[in-house]
């Protein structure tokens, strides 16, 4: 019995050794991939100028309205679209980025009936030119029902749409979590054990097949998840699990694996900046 111990945590030592090589030979590879910043332009930005846009999230919302401020500032147009966050019993701004935190984690339903709230009552006689709710990475779990949550979102909206037509109600995937590429995690997926967060993950990647396949066409999507699974240059960053392709949040793009840092924030911010201004500019 003790040789048979020895022998098969000789062969997991060897796999973990095989597995964290060519672990390091893809994460050496992904480090020396120099990144660059994509920058919206002077006419997009501009024509975000005097229009209103609110924001309904949670954490990464924060720092895609912090990569805002970033990008701006580095263009030195921070003063062209103004950032404000809504506060109760504090006026309204009439122009500008207006975004709040809504509902709780983990319970997208409050996040949908808050961000009806905020329209219907609390954001009173401002005029939005725009209005987006992003649910967030945890408000889909294992147990998730994911065709019956896009279809509640999707509800809601095209309510909301109806209810106030001179808001273009936008619609969002949700944000991706990075895999576990760590050596453990590589040996136990190959001998069919659990991986923390890979079913989670699939998921998401589930739920954002589903809310683009119902809502791309309309050109009212914001991509979040492509944008965060996405380099600079178009290539696409993917896990492949079970003989199928999933996108994760790309590594550079975080320093915790679920939020962005001030790389991936600007990264996001200027895709959801140039998104926004197509919208301005095919409304009129």
């Amino acid at each position: 019995m003790r040789h048979g111990k020895v022998l098969i945590g000789t062969i997991l030592l060897g796999l973990g050794a095989f597995v964290l090589s060519a672990c390091s030979e893809e994460e050496n590879g992904m480090k020396n991939n120099t990144p660059f910043l994509l920058t919206p332009t002077d006419t997009q930005i501009k024509a975000l100028s005097g229009k209103t846009f609110y924001f309904a999230h949670q954490s990464v919302g924060y720092n895609i309205v912090d990569g805002i401020a970033k990008v701006l500032e580095r263009r030195g147009q921070r003063g062209l679209l103004s950032i404000k966050e809504l506060k109760a019993g504090q006026p309204v701004p009439q122009k500008g980025l207006l975004h709040s935190t809504i509902g709780s984690n983990g319970d997208p339903e409050s996040k949908m009936s808050e961000f009806r709230s905020f329209l219907d009552d609390h954001l009173g006689d401002a005029h939005l030119d725009m209005a987006m709710l992003k649910f967030c990475y945890v408000d889909i779990g294992k147990k998730t029902d994911v065709p019956a949550l896009a279809s509640d979102y999707g509800s809601a909206l095209s309510r909301l749409s109806a209810e106030h037509p001179e808001t273009r109600i936008l619609y969002s995937t949700i944000p991706l979590r990075v895999f576990n590429r760590s050596w453990k995690a590589k040996i136990k997926r190959l001998f069919g054990m659990e991986v923390w967060g890979d079913e989670e993950n699939i998921k998401r990647n589930e739920y954002n097949a589903v809310i683009r396949e119902k809502y791309a066409h309309t050109g009212r999507l914001a991509d979040i998840a492509d944008w965060e699974s996405r380099y600079p240059d178009g290539q696409l960053r993917r896990m492949e699990l079970f003989g199928r392709q999933y996108a994760e949040l790309i590594p550079e793009y975080t320093d915790d694996g679920k939020h962005l840092n001030s790389y991936g924030q600007q990264v996001v911010a200027g895709r959801l900046l140039e998104f926004l201004a197509s919208q301005v500019t095919e409304k009129q």
